[in-house]
């Protein structure tokens, strides 16, 4: 299960505990066993089951691939009721605790690298732990970043050279300065803005920390998005980088991703039936389909906001709503006159972005969501809600030109959503819907970004020449090492 005796590098694939990282984690563990390495991918137990369908089916088909499962040191961090992925926590509260538990996965982690020595480990960048496990090994660590080398530039330039702490007011405009291009952002829009408890300094000393413990950033992009930032970047750190997406690409359109992301759960594949039946029914590019990924959680009056505008907007629409929680909706499915789907928890988002009847996707600009839109060649409305999904934002629209911007002017605190109130009212909401399907130069821009990114992943591809780049680095330090350890060391 464990050996390459034939030489086959063998790669650790480690994400933090939450769809929004263990969905791209998971699928480029499966990119990289196709191009032949033996990937494990270590996953908590609750997203092993998630996600260990697209993974056994791989591993069916004859990849040297495998999941292997750890268990969330729950109760020991004072966390109750054997959660263990960020977005099944029943309360914000318990946000903390979860934390301290995945922290305590660092041990466990280091164990199975003792048991089980791999040539590479490609570790969540929010994980410093998993580049330090066990270093005795000298085990090469690779930086999965989460996101674009255009949003990892902004941030780094903000936190080195501070041109937020020159304005006088959270909404004065300030240009990000040392970027290829002219960025300009404000206070109400930046990650320390919006993270509780976030401190510039912490920021910094975790950046410089991977910095030093990486041999390169994985990244889940292509040169077609983003390649003069992925230049900066690497420019900026000294280290390369892999940009190796679209990595949901490697889903093709089979279960893989019907099922991505909830395979095993009760009631996944009729749901998935349902949503891409109904969008069956609609006309081709008729559809605006709305998600803020798997922890958003708007305060009600925003809630209603949001319906009420997509009701106004005249477009059919996919409304996918994260939070089992949100109270019934009758005003909006009353208005939206059956065009509009309601769906509570989970829908196939990559099925969908590829569906025919879809034309623009309001979207978080959670960094997976915006290279599925651009892998799929679908428009963006872009309401970032927190963290570095304003800097996402300025890529889309301000540099890709593939999306058009919400109007959310303020994000809100990760925790806090019910005290910020209304960010976009329904007048906006509706009006940015119906510029955005109306717009066919935008369509034209979105779909020309679907075929760069398609091709970046084909043989020959810059996305398909990374990850050859990557395995070789991965093999020439195996290499070395072993040359060292026969030799006896350095002279």
């Amino acid at each position: 299960m464990w050996s390459s005796d034939d030489g086959a590098p063998r790669m650790y694939f480690i994400p933090f505990p939450t769809p929004g990282h263990a969905l791209p984690m998971s699928d480029l563990a499966r990119l990289f066993a196709s191009r032949g390495a033996d990937a494990t991918l270590v996953l908590t137990h609750a997203n092993a089951a998630r996600l260990g369908g697209p993974v056994a089916r791989a591993a069916a088909s004859g990849l040297r691939i495998r999941v292997h499962a750890l268990r969330l040191p729950a109760e020991a961090a004072g966390l109750r009721g054997g959660h263990e992925s960020a977005d099944d926590l029943p309360t914000r509260e318990d946000a903390g605790p979860f934390a301290v538990a995945v922290d305590l996965l660092a041990p466990l982690f280091a164990d199975l690298l003792r048991r089980h020595p791999a040539d590479a480990v490609v570790f969540d960048g929010v994980l410093p732990w998993a580049a330090t496990a066990a270093p005795e090994l000298g085990i090469p660590r690779y930086a999965f970043t989460g996101t674009g080398c255009f949003a990892l530039s902004v941030q780094r330039s903000l936190l080195l050279h501070t041109p937020q702490d020159r304005v006088a007011s959270p909404t004065e405009p300030f240009l990000v300065p040392g970027l290829p291009d002219a960025v300009r952002l404000t206070r109400s829009r930046l990650a320390e803005a919006t993270l509780p408890g976030a401190d510039s300094r912490e920021f910094m000393n975790r950046m410089f920390d991977i910095e030093r413990a990486t041999a390169g950033w994985v990244v889940n992009s292509f040169a077609g998005l983003e390649e003069r930032y992925m230049e900066h970047y690497e420019r900026d750190t000294g280290k390369p980088v892999f940009a190796v997406g679209p990595v949901c690409l490697v889903n093709g359109d089979g279960d893989d991703v019907l099922e991505r992301g909830r395979g095993g759960e009760t009631g996944a594949a009729a749901e998935a039936a349902r949503v891409l039946g109904w969008l069956d029914t609609k006309p081709a590019r008729s559809v605006v389909y709305v998600c803020f990924g798997s922890l958003t959680r708007f305060p009600r009056e925003q809630v209603a906001e949001l319906g009420m505008g997509l009701a106004d907007s005249g477009a059919n629409f996919v409304w996918v709503i994260g939070d089992k929680n949100a109270p019934p909706l009758p005003d909006v499915e009353a208005a939206a006159r059956g065009r509009g789907l309601l769906v509570r928890g989970w829908a196939p988002q990559v099925a969908v972005l590829r569906h025919a009847a879809v034309g623009a996707f309001v979207t978080h600009c959670g960094w997976g969501a915006v290279t599925e839109a651009a892998s799929a060649g679908v428009p963006v409305v872009a309401w970032p809600v927190f963290a570095e999904q304003f800097y996402n934002e300025a890529l889309v629209v301000g540099v890709a030109g593939t999306g058009v911007s919400a109007g959310a002017e303020r994000g809100y605190v990760w925790g806090g959503e019910e005290l910020g109130g209304v960010v976009v009212g329904r007048e906006k909401v509706a009006e940015r819907v119906r510029a955005a399907m109306a717009d066919e130069a935008l369509r034209r821009r979105a779909g020309e970004m679907g075929e760069l990114a398609r091709r970046a992943v084909e043989v020959g591809g810059s996305s398909y020449k990374a990850a050859g780049a990557l395995l070789d680095d991965v093999l020439r330090r195996r290499s070395t090492t072993r040359g060292l350890t026969r030799g006896g060391g350095a002279s």
